[in-house]
């Protein structure tokens, strides 16, 4: 992932919008300098005829059909989101070189007519691959100047779209029909398979084209990633111009057949760098799916309970309690709840100190958690040294010996408090009361009966546990 990182930028970012830093850069360059060996390379042998094999055109086209258009939508997702002009005129560039080499396929000779379908002549493939040589540039021209001024498009992004690829549909349309049509007035650019004098100088110029906008796009600054894999793009372009059309001989040629494979690589090479960008984002995005889950788990668990004692806090407390009261009354179960207060314990607190008092109400808590032994069993912070177990499934007697658990438990731990009249160590006082003694299932109406029987503990001495009547 970081090795991608350094080829795409800032994995946060888009192509379109990061900086380009020196690791892009240099990845880059290598990449011209290793395009360029090849080119140097083969440049001697461009001119040696080799096996003419019309297949090749079908298969290329299909891939280079496939790229393109895959880029296109890349581009225009990319659009979609930031609404820059630049971006919609590159992936009009991209739609039209997947269009027209569409319909340069249907034209080629030999592939389904000896002279191709839409009845082209002899020179009609020529002039379609001149239309889509220099139709990319050109789109990439008007990419770098829309790019310079910054600007923005407003409202919704699927009216430009959809202009956008009318006028690319059409663009492609008017060009097919001229030179099928209209191939009377196309002069010689091929003769049978070898490129006319004429046909060479035009190539010449669509390739003084493609350089002008690769400079254009150099002059466009600051660069952004985008920018810098753009005129990887075209430098690759210009090699597949080169040995496939200006210093080859003419078709099936190794100049020919080695431009076209420049040319499928300046085609692939925008799509595998935007689907690894997507699949950055995608991977970012989980990510951060996973982080916000979690965060949203803790902030459920912090909103549902106690900051100090880890209990339910009073919020989780009245939910469960209405929860349960619903249940029990449903089904006829019965439902005990029990009130917890530690006596005296502002005395405690004013004599051993607020950090003391809070060690001693988290060991209180730990004591009560204990006490509750099956799953549905929910112990709470009712609010300051008051706690509250709600037991369903529970009966008086079976909650009046869980109070007396408690009591003991608490007794247990031996916390000193030399401000109690209730004896030595710390103690609590319970109230129990039950569902099933109630004239309704109501929460306030069982609560107020558990308060009550607090309070006669606490009138009867403390450190005991009381039942409601």
């Amino acid at each position: 992932m970081s090795k991608m990182t350094d080829v795409l930028g800032d994995a946060r970012g888009h192509l379109s919008t990061v900086p380009a830093g020196r690791r892009v850069w240099r990845y880059a360059l290598g990449i011209l300098g290793v395009s360029m060996l090849v080119f140097v390379l083969a440049l001697p042998f461009s001119n040696t005829p080799l096996l003419q094999a019309p297949a090749f055109v079908p298969i290329y086209v299909t891939a280079l059909v496939i790229c393109d258009l895959v880029t296109a939508v890349l581009l225009l997702g990319q659009f979609s989101a930031l609404r820059s002009p630049a971006l919609l005129a590159l992936a009009g560039g991209y739609l039209f070189t997947a269009t027209i080499t569409t319909a340069y396929a249907l034209i080629f000779p030999g592939l389904f007519t000896a002279h191709g379908l839409f009845g082209a002549g002899p020179q009609t493939s020529s002039a379609m691959f001149m239309g889509w040589h220099a139709g990319f540039p050109l789109a990439v021209i008007a990419y770098a100047r829309l790019k310079r001024g910054n600007w923005v498009m407003d409202g919704a992004a699927l009216r430009p779209i959809l202009g956008m690829v009318i006028g690319v549909l059409m663009l492609v349309a008017a060009w097919t029909l001229f030179a099928t049509a209209g191939q009377d007035m196309l002069p010689v650019f091929l003769d049978g398979n070898h490129t006319t004098e004429l046909g060479h100088a035009v190539l010449m110029l669509i390739w003084l084209l493609s350089l002008a906008a690769l400079l254009t796009v150099w002059r466009s600054k600051p660069h952004v990633v985008l920018d810098v894999w753009l005129m990887v793009v075209m430098g690759v372009w210009l090699f597949d111009l080169a040995l496939a059309a200006v210093l080859n001989t003419g078709r099936y040629d190794l100049g020919w057949y080695t431009g076209r494979v420049y040319g499928l690589i300046s085609a692939g090479f925008l799509l595998v760098l935007l689907l690894s960008e997507n699949a950055g984002h995608y991977a970012r995005l989980v990510h951060l799916t996973a982080e916000l889950s979690a965060a949203n788990d803790k902030l459920m668990q912090l909103s549902l309970h106690d900051g100090l004692t880890g209990l339910a806090n009073r919020r989780s407390f009245d939910n469960y309690l209405a929860e349960q009261l619903a249940v029990a009354a449903r089904h006829q179960r019965p439902l005990a709840l029990l009130l917890v207060d530690v006596d005296h314990f502002k005395a405690y607190n004013d004599h051993y100190g607020h950090h003391a008092g809070d060690d001693c109400l988290k060991r209180v808590a730990a004591a009560l958690r204990a006490s509750c032994q099956r799953p549905a069993d929910l112990a709470a912070r009712y609010g300051g040294e008051e706690f509250a177990l709600i037991l369903p499934d529970t009966n008086l007697p079976g909650a009046r010996r869980l109070a007396e658990e408690a009591l003991a438990k608490v007794a247990k731990l031996a916390i000193a408090h030399a401000r109690s009249d209730a004896g030595p160590a710390l103690s609590v006082s319970i109230g129990v009361a039950e569902l099933a003694a109630m004239p309704e299932p109501h929460p306030e109406r069982l609560i107020m009966a558990a308060d009550a029987a607090l309070y006669r503990a606490k009138g009867l001495g403390r450190n005991q546990v009381a039942v409601a009547a």
